[in-house]
C-alpha cells in the first residue's frame, strides 16, 4: 500500500458523522466526502485531498455501527466505527465512539446539539493517528438536513500529529448523506 506516498491517507480525515444519529423512523445512513487537508504553517508542501465513504447502521437506539473508508489517488483505508448513544433527546446527544480499521485506530467523544428541525450542530474531540503519529484533533461541523433523508453536512478540524505545534493541520470536508 502506498502509506509512504500519502501518509495522511491512511486514516480517515474528518468525521461527518454526528452525535446526534439517525433520526427516529429510519435506521440507516449511506454518505460520501471530500477532504482538503492544509499543509503544515512552517513546511513548503501542497494541501492534500481525499475522499471519504460511510454507512452507518442502528442496530437499536443506543448503539450505531459503521463502515468507513478513506481514499486517494495513493492509498486506500477502510474500517469500523462504534458509537454508544449515551444521551440523546430531542435537542442533545452525546456519544463515545471508537474507530479501528488498516492502519488507524481514534477515539473520539461525540456531542451534537438541534437548532431548527433536524439540523445540528457538532463537535467530536479525537485521539488517534494520522500515519504513523498520534494526533490530537477538534472536528466541528454542521448537519442541515435537505429534504426525504438527504443530509448536507461540511465540517472543519484542527489537529495537532505527534502533538506538535508545528504538525497543525486544518481539514475541511463537506459531504452529502442519505438517511433511511
Amino acid at each position: 500500500m502506498a502509506c509512504l506516498a500519502s501518509l495522511f491517507a491512511c486514516a480517515p480525515l474528518a468525521t461527518l458523522r454526528p452525535a446526534s444519529g439517525i433520526p427516529s423512523g429510519r435506521h440507516a445512513e449511506a454518505g460520501a466526502a471530500l477532504v482538503r487537508f492544509s499543509a503544515r504553517p512552517y513546511v513548503d508542501e501542497s494541501a492534500a485531498y481525499t475522499g471519504q465513504v460511510w454507512f452507518s447502521v442502528e442496530p437499536s437506539r443506543r448503539f450505531t455501527l459503521s463502515g468507513v473508508t478513506a481514499f486517494d489517488r495513493n492509498a486506500l483505508a477502510s474500517g469500523f466505527a462504534a458509537r454508544w448513544n449515551a444521551l440523546r433527546t430531542s435537542r442533545v446527544a452525546i456519544g463515545p465512539e471508537a474507530e479501528f480499521g488498516y492502519a488507524w485506530g481514534a477515539g473520539s467523544l461525540g456531542l451534537a446539539l438541534r437548532t431548527v428541525g433536524e439540523n445540528w450542530i457538532y463537535a467530536a474531540p479525537r485521539l488517534g493517528n494520522l500515519g504513523f503519529d498520534w494526533a490530537f484533533g477538534i472536528p466541528a461541523g454542521v448537519s442541515v438536513d435537505l429534504t426525504h433523508g438527504f443530509v448536507l453536512r461540511a465540517e472543519a478540524q484542527l489537529s495537532w500529529a505527534d502533538f506538535k505545534y508545528y504538525n497543525r493541520r486544518l481539514h475541511l470536508a463537506s459531504g452529502i448523506a442519505y438517511q433511511f
